[in-house]
């Protein structure tokens, strides 16, 4: 019966493959392929993202990619008479015939006359950018299927993420995410995630990609302009120059209303206003399935972003973003089973003032950050208010070769806590014991910095930094310091070597009662490859980090490759990453969460000429480590029974984790102002039950996997005009 069937559609498949066949050699046969790319034509930069599209048929277009190279397919019979109509937001349209493109392969674009002299203001630089591991623009986050066109998902991507919980939350090479420094514009972001539960995770960042400019990436040693930090650093730059024309757009998906709104207010002024609100029903519906343990959720948020430029020398940036958000999931415990409920609510500010001066700039960041949480589960009602407030100066002097930095910080920061908390930790039932609790904590971690970058040729350049904390009561003295070194040669190759010591102070969370402090000693090395058709990195680093009562040794290796096949339309990625971590605590020794034999990544994509997007991404990494239950006793007074764990250095491990998602995106570029993006996402495509964590009965004699996300489906369209 098999074979019959089998047969049964061979015929008919075949047959639609030979018409397939057909089709795509008789339009072959019809059409003429362009190839080239679009470049401002002041500087020779490459556009990427701009619109091409043909005078007599507005809908056959493309847009360039991260290089700002295209291919269009022109129909024979329109080759000697029709045009290309080439566009880019704060540039002149340009039309050019299809014959004199196709000779040629270059476009050029012409800046918009009223953008040039807002140009004297350069954007505010790290100084020790040239030892950044990796920078993304705008349009990498984009075009990053990873990302989602989140900022912090992007990083997920790189081999130096070792994130193991499906998060924004970023750990970066074996080290825990409270050490990771997450920076806005200069000022620290410490809850960066939406969706967050009592430990910090979360699934989204709170960025906005439309306004961000650049993202820098420290996986090891961060720069010491940067306070509070002591594992690696992500750093984002809003963007710094004025809107060069007004752009909207709205968007409309299974979870997200949302609106964008760019405005150039005169000569001096831009403002970007955005607002989203994010219901649960039609997500849910669609992914019953997948989402069995989770009752609902809600998110709504709002953000503004104004640059205004004083005069030619002094610029102004102000961002404000409120975030209201909550969920509710079926929570399991052996003494307890019922809603977990989460809110939250959070408004924060940041105010960035940038002088230039005739050798050297100035710059003022501020922040503020007030937010109010609260969870309720069981015998566990937690509400939680917390402040961050951040100012710090800097001023950087630029020599012949010799570039100085030098700047102080105050980051103050409150966190008060009050509900009841369950007296024994086995025992979370609604009439279970718990003890009320009030209390606050607080940081004040004033620091001064100085690092100087000196540029031996342009093969060599070697920083050295030292930063110095102002001790208050009960406040360690300590002295961070850094060196770098960068050699580029032959042309494509670079090796970047760093060494130093860092420190951080965290307040406490789900995990620890207390205010933690962190110490670091690192050294990396990193070497790199580009060229336009492959990037290479390779890494090694080590860590000796010590918190608590705790030491972690942790040693790593990276190995990263990207290659640009069939004339960009493909693009192939891969990664390995292994990672030795232990821990010591009070003698005993035992593996770090981030104790991972092989983390792997890769990720396939394919970009058709009608601006269809397809990628496949793929991550396998070894199962975490877990403390499996070896014994209970009963607790007769409370009728619960209290597990008996194996030691920490008898845990083991998790299943192997693998995670294949497909997404597909179209871009309709109608005119050189408006076009709309349709996008499907599918995650876990194979529906692989990934382990997050185990569940036991009653009396832990027995036990089911609480999984990670099983197949989601996910879909909607943006309008961009």
């Amino acid at each position: 019966m098999k074979y019959l069937i089998h047969n049964k559609w061979r015929i008919p498949a075949v047959y639609m493959l030979l018409i397939f066949a057909g089709l795509q050699i008789a339009q072959a046969q019809q059409t003429r392929t362009i190839d080239g790319v679009v470049v401002d034509q002041a500087t020779g930069e490459p556009l990427p993202g701009a619109n091409i599209i043909l005078q007599s048929d507005i809908f056959n277009g493309t847009t360039t990619d991260a290089r700002g190279k295209f291919t269009i397919h022109v129909a024979k019979n329109q080759w000697q008479q029709d045009s290309l109509i080439t566009s880019f937001l704060g540039y002149h349209d340009r039309t050019i015939a299809v014959k004199e493109a196709d000779q040629s392969h270059t476009i050029t674009l012409k800046p918009k006359a009223e953008q040039l002299e807002e140009a004297v203001v350069v954007a505010r630089r790290i100084i020790a950018e040239e030892f950044t591991i990796k920078k993304m623009k705008q349009i990498d986050i984009y075009l990053n299927p990873i990302a989602k066109a989140d900022p912090l998902l992007a990083v997920n991507a790189m081999p130096a993420s070792t994130t193991t919980d499906e998060s924004a939350s970023i750990s970066l090479r074996g080290s825990s995410p409270a050490e990771t420094g997450i920076f806005f514009n200069g000022v620290p972001i410490y809850d960066a995630v939406r969706f967050s539960q009592l430990n910090g995770i979360g699934t989204f960042s709170i960025f906005n990609t439309a306004i961000v400019e650049r993202m820098h990436v420290f996986p090891s040693n961060p720069p010491l302009e940067y306070g509070n930090t002591s594992s690696g650093l992500i750093s984002i730059q809003s963007k710094s120059d004025l809107p060069k024309q007004n752009q909207h757009s709205i968007s409309l998906s299974l979870a997200n209303l949302g609106g964008q709104m760019v405005r150039k207010m005169g000569d001096k002024t831009g403002i970007t206003v955005f607002a989203n609100y994010q219901p649960s029903a039609a997500l849910i519906g669609v992914n019953e399935q997948a989402f069995d343990n989770l009752k609902s959720f809600y998110a709504a948020d709002a953000g503004i972003h104004v640059q205004h430029q004083i005069n030619t020398k002094t610029r102004l940036k102000l961002f404000n973003y409120t975030n209201l958000e909550g969920y509710e999931y079926k929570f399991r415990h052996a003494s307890f089973s019922g809603i977990f409920d989460q809110q939250k609510r959070r408004n924060f500010t940041i105010i960035n003032l940038n002088q230039k001066l005739p050798a050297g700039e100035f710059n003022l960041n501020t922040g503020a950050s007030f937010s109010h949480e609260k969870y309720d589960y069981g015998n566990t009602l937690v509400n939680m208010d917390k402040q961050d407030l951040y100012a710090g100066i800097s001023y950087i002097h630029f020599f012949d070769k010799l570039s100085v930095k030098t700047g102080i910080s105050n980051d103050s920061r409150l966190q008060k806590l009050d509900g009841s908390f369950p007296v024994f930790g086995y025992a979370l039932g609604n009439d279970l014991p718990a003890i009320d609790y009030a209390g606050e904590k607080s940081i004040d971690v004033t620091e001064a910095f100085t690092y100087g970058k000196y540029e031996f040729n342009a093969n060599w350049i070697s920083g050295l930094g030292i930063r110095k904390n102002l001790p208050y009561t009960n406040q360690k003295n300590y002295w961070s310091g850094q060196w770098n070194v960068n050699y580029s040669f032959l042309k494509h190759h670079a090796l970047n070597a760093s060494v130093g010591r860092y420190h951080r102070y965290a307040l406490p969370n789900a995990e620890t009662e207390k205010v933690t402090f962190y110490r670091s000693d690192q050294i990396s090395l990193d070497y790199s490859l580009e060229t336009d058709i492959v990037e290479l990195t390779a890494a090694a680093f080590a860590k000796n980090v010590k918190f608590d009562q705790t030491k972690e040794h942790v040693n790593g290796a990276e190995l990263f490759t990207k290659l640009f096949l069939f004339q960009n339309r493909v693009t192939f990625q891969a990664s390995y990453t292994l990672i030795d971590a232990r821990r010591t605590t009070n003698g005993s020794s035992y593996s770090s969460p981030y104790d991972l034999e092989y983390f792997v990544r890769g990720s396939l994509k394919y970009q058709h000429h009608s601006n269809l997007d397809i990628s496949l991404i793929m991550l396998y990494r070894q199962g975490q480590w877990y403390q499996p239950v070896i014994d209970r006793n009963y607790d007769a007074a409370l009728d619960v029974y209290e597990p008996v764990y194996t030691s920490r250095n008898n845990m083991t491990h998790y299943p192997d984790y693998l995670k294949l998602d497909l997404s597909l995106s179209k871009l309709w570029p109608v005119s050189s102002r408006l076009n709309i993006i349709g996008f499907m996402n599918v995650s876990n495509l194979l529906d692989t039950e990934n382990v997050r964590d185990l569940t036991y009965n009653h009396n832990y004699t027995d036990y089911t996997y609480d999984l990670f996300s099983r197949r989601t489906v996910y879909f909607g369209g943006i309008v961009n005009f």
